[in-house]
C-alpha cells in the first residue's frame, strides 16, 4: 500500500485468542510503535485489519493530545491509576498538542491545505510533520515502560525503526518519514535517559502511599526534571531537527511575530481560546468555570515572552521553561490539580476526531 494512508496491522483479528510468541528486543518496540499509529488511524476494514491515517491535521493533533492525556490520567494501555502524574510531561504534552490542533482550525493555517504558495502551504505541512513524528517518538517510549519498565531498560538501546522487521514498511510509508535520520530512527538519547531515571524516582515516592497531595510534593523536584528533560527531546532532538531549520518556517514565524496571528499562546484547558480562562477587562472570569478559574493559584495559560523568536531554541525554551513552571505550580496546587486534570479528562476523549472537510492531495507528504 505504498503512497497512501492506508496499511494493515499485524495484531491478531480473532476474538478471546491467544499466540505464544517469542518477542526480541526489536519486536517489543514494534508492538508499541504500531499501538501509537493504532491511534490515530481509522479501522477501515477488520476482516483484513486495514486501517488509515486520519488525514485531518487538527483532528490528528486532537488524538494526539488524548493520548498524551490518557497516558498522564493512567487509562491508556497498561495503565496504574495509583501512579497517576507520574507521566508528568505528558499533561503539558497535552494542552501544547491541543494549542497545535488550534493553530491548525485557525483559518489562515486551515488554507494552508490548499494554497498554491509554498511559502503558506510548506510551514502548515512542517508542523503537521512535527506533531506527527513528535508523537512517534515520545508515546512509545512510555507504552513501553507502563508494560515493563524492566523490558525498558534491556531494550531501549536496541529502538531504532531502520532495524524493524515486522511493520517497517509501515512506519516508513507514513508521512514524511523521509525525516528519520534527523531524528535518529527514535533511537533512545541522554534526554531520554534522564526522563526516565527521574520517572523511576517518581514512582518511588508515588508508591510510598498517603495523599496525592503529599506524593506531589515531595517528588516535586523530580517531576519538574523529568517534565524538562522531555521538553528538550521534544524541542531539541525533535522540533528542532525537522520544523524549525526550515527556512520557510523561520520565515512564517517572523510573520506571525507581527500579526499575532493564529496566537499562540499556550492554554492550560481543554478550550483553544485564552478568552475562555482570562479574566475580562473588569477582572471577572466569566462561563460555568468562573469560580473555579478564580481560586486557582496561577492563571491557565501562558503567553510567549516578550522578544521570543520560537524558531530559536534557546529563545523558545526560556519560554517553555516559564510555561512549565505555571504548569507545575498548578499541578503542586491542590485545586490546580483538580482543574488541570479535569480538562485533561475532556482532552482525553478526543480518540475519535476526525476532519470535518476533504483534506487536500497536497497535505500529508503527498499520501492522501
Amino acid at each position: 500500500m505504498t503512497g497512501t494512508l492506508a496499511w494493515q496491522s499485524n495484531t491478531n483479528t480473532s476474538e478471546n485468542s491467544c499466540t505464544l510468541v517469542q518477542c526480541d528486543c526489536i519486536t517489543f518496540w514494534e508492538v508499541y510503535q504500531q499501538q501509537s499509529i493504532i491511534r490515530l488511524s481509522n479501522l477501515q476494514d477488520r476482516n483484513t485489519n486495514t486501517y488509515r491515517l486520519e488525514p485531518g491535521y487538527e483532528a490528528r493533533a486532537r488524538r494526539i493530545a488524548s493520548v498524551y492525556a490518557k497516558i498522564y490520567l493512567e487509562t491508556e494501555v497498561s495503565g496504574n491509576r495509583l501512579l497517576k502524574g507520574r507521566y508528568y510531561w505528558m499533561g503539558l504534552g497535552a494542552f501544547a498538542s491541543k494549542t497545535v490542533a488550534a493553530v491548525f482550525k485557525h483559518g489562515l493555517t486551515r488554507y494552508g491545505y490548499w494554497i498554491p504558495s509554498d511559502k503558506i502551504r510548506n510551514p502548515v505541512h512542517a508542523f503537521a510533520k512535527g506533531n506527527l513524528w513528535l508523537f512517534m517518538d515520545i508515546a512509545p517510549w512510555h507504552y513501553a515502560w507502563s508494560a515493563s519498565p524492566v523490558s525498558f531498560n534491556q531494550c531501549k538501546t536496541q529502538r531504532d525503526v531502520s532495524n524493524f522487521t515486522h511493520i517497517k514498511n509501515e512506519v516508513m510509508n507514513l508521512p514524511w518519514s523521509s525525516c528519520l535520520p534527523q531524528i535518529k530512527n527514535l533511537s533512545v538519547t541522554s534526554e531520554i535517559n534522564k526522563a526516565f531515571v527521574f520517572l523511576q524516582e517518581i514512582e518511588r515516592v508515588f508508591k510510598q502511599g498517603g495523599a496525592r497531595q503529599d506524593k506531589f510534593k515531595r517528588a516535586e523536584g523530580p517531576l519538574f526534571k523529568h517534565l524538562m528533560a522531555i521538553a528538550v527531546q521534544e524541542q531539541y532532538n525533535i522540533l528542532q531537527e525537522i520544523v524549525w531549520k526550515d527556512s520557510q518556517v523561520q520565515t512564517m514565524a517572523g510573520i506571525q511575530r507581527i500579526t499575532k496571528t493564529p496566537d499562540s499562546t499556550l492554554v492550560l484547558s481543554s478550550d483553544y481560546s485564552v478568552r475562555a480562562v482570562k479574566p475580562d477587562r473588569s477582572g471577572k472570569y466569566r462561563g460555568e468555570n468562573a469560580e473555579q478559574l478564580a481560586s486557582l493559584p496561577e492563571e491557565p495559560y501562558s503567553t510567549p515572552l516578550e522578544g521570543t523568536k520560537v524558531e530559536d531554541y534557546d529563545s523558545r525554551m526560556k519560554w517553555i521553561n516559564k510555561a512549565a513552571e505555571k504548569y507545575h505550580d498548578l499541578m503542586r496546587h491542590e485545586l490546580g490539580r483538580a482543574f488541570l486534570e479535569q480538562e485533561l479528562l475532556i482532552i482525553s476523549g478526543w480518540g475519535g476526531s476526525s476532519a470535518d472537510f476533504n483534506v487536500g492531495r497536497d497535505s500529508n507528504d503527498g499520501k492522501i
